[in-house]
């Protein structure tokens, strides 16, 4: 009997060992590395997992944790035993200020079936189709970040399968050591199963007010008003180019852009209550020009990027390589970095893809591996591209490029984007925290099973 076979009679969830299933599961939304498993587990309970867990141990074998598989490094991948979480989907209870869910459900499941309760997540990821567990072992980040932290910080409670196969129920006053690990820990500790996030009661309506700024600097001084404020609720910005043609650069002419930059500022209003007039809310902001209002119930503001999503799909861009360098920058060098980046950035680069900016509030997170910088204030970036296959070798030395100038400027990564690094550049990420990340991977993986080869330990 071969050890899949051996595997499928210990759970009572479905085992794996088909080729469409395995093909399925050999590469993630990166499209950069392929690591086709032997065997793919969907767990019908948390008991399911950590047999899967003890199993591995046992044989020798590794596991990586995999929900909407939206890493773009391989952090979902392995080329043993993929555990897909997605079997796990439930709500399992909702009240007023909380929602506990198994690991797998994908956030727009979470979101509809809260949505005729007028309840929402306080912090919600722009792609709705990822799932609880994976965002939480990663941070999440969205457009109310800037005030209410990730979505780890809007975790209460987890239960967890450790590396050794325990199932341990974890928050801020129980297993304490544990909690501060899964969150944020790129599933290195162990295996999300349940969690139980904050919820609030949210307005029915909401107000964008879209903005276009055609100076960085004055996009910066107002993000700093407007947090300092906090006259809107959901803050998001980005990058444009207008491409101006060919300019000369050394001895070759390349195309080159000049850079806007579009802010959407989000206020949330009650069906009865009559919106603040926009001159009161745009008061004392330096925009270049107010392009538009939008107005409309929360639940399209909630989705409002599917529509996006669906043009790149029906382009093809979609199912290209994503090799995304998000960071977290110091306020001080954002400016100096971002004005470098895009001045090296050729335009048709982004085709099927964003350059993004997150404001935040150097305090809004607390989750301590969620590596930032200090700062009152900071701001998140990512170069989201979508690469045909082709080009690929010749943008990945770009995106190190960005990483490695992003890194040098003070900033940290987000990990959830292609991520490159060798030991010294891990211990370098974690800094002071690198002594206490090594010790949980001791104590809660310690024969190394759990998504092996991101993190790369001594």
């Amino acid at each position: 009997m071969s050890w899949t076979e051996e595997l499928a009679q210990e759970i009572s969830g479905r085992v794996l060992t088909d080729d469409a299933a395995r093909e399925g599961m050999a590469t993630d939304f990166g499209r950069v590395i392929v690591r086709r498993p032997q065997v793919v587990v969907c767990p019908a309970s948390a008991e399911d997992v950590s047999r899967v867990v003890k199993f591995a141990a046992q044989q020798s074998l590794t596991v990586a944790t995999r929900g909407g598989g939206h890493s773009q490094a391989g952090q979902s991948l392995s080329d043993q035993i993929v555990l897909d979480m997605t079997s796990l989907n439930q709500v399992v209870s909702v009240r007023e200020d909380a929602a506990t869910v198994q690991a797998g459900i994908k956030w727009r499941g979470l979101v509809e079936h809260l949505t005729p309760q007028s309840l929402s997540p306080p912090v919600l990821t722009n792609n709705l189709d990822v799932t609880v567990g994976g965002t939480l072992s990663m941070a999440g980040l969205g457009v109310a970040s800037w005030r209410h932290g990730t979505q780890a910080d809007n975790c209460m409670e987890l239960e967890v399968v450790t590396g050794t196969g325990e199932i341990v129920r974890c928050s801020g006053s129980e297993n304490r050591d544990l909690f501060d690990a899964a969150r944020c820990g790129a599933g290195q500790f162990g295996v999300i199963t349940q969690a139980k996030v904050k919820l609030r009661r949210h307005p029915p309506r909401f107000r964008s007010f879209y903005l276009l700024y055609d100076n960085l600097a004055a996009l910066l001084d107002d993000l700093k008003i407007v947090m300092s404020d906090e006259r809107f609720d959901n803050l998001e910005s980005w990058c444009v180019p207008c491409p101006q043609g060919f300019k000369k650069v050394g001895e070759q002419r390349q195309p080159f852009a000049q850079w806007f930059f579009p802010l959407h500022a989000t206020v949330e209003i009650e069906e009865d209550e009559s919106p603040d007039e926009a001159a009161e809310k745009l008061a004392g902001l330096k925009f270049y020009k107010h392009v538009h209002t939008e107005d409309g119930d929360i639940a399209e503001f909630l989705t409002r990027l599917d529509n996006l999503f669906a043009l790149w799909k029906r382009g093809g861009f979609w199912d290209y390589a994503h090799p995304w360098m998000e960071c977290v920058l110091p306020w001080q060098t954002t400016g100096m970095y971002i004005s470098q980046v895009l001045a090296n950035l050729p335009p048709q680069a982004l085709v099927g893809g964003h350059i993004l900016l997150w404001p935040a509030k150097g305090t809004a997170s607390r989750a301590p591996l969620f590596m930032r910088p200090q700062g009152d204030f900071l701001m998140g970036f990512g170069i989201l591209p979508a690469v045909p296959p082709q080009y690929l070798n010749e943008v990945l030395p770009r995106m190190n490029m960005a990483s490695q100038a992003s890194i040098m400027m003070g900033g940290k990564r987000y990990l959830s984007g292609w991520i490159n690094f060798d030991h010294a550049a891990w211990k370098a990420h974690y800094g002071e925290q690198w002594p206490a990340v090594t010790a949980a991977k001791r104590k809660f993986d310690p024969q190394g099973i759990l998504n092996p080869g991101f993190i790369k330990f001594e």
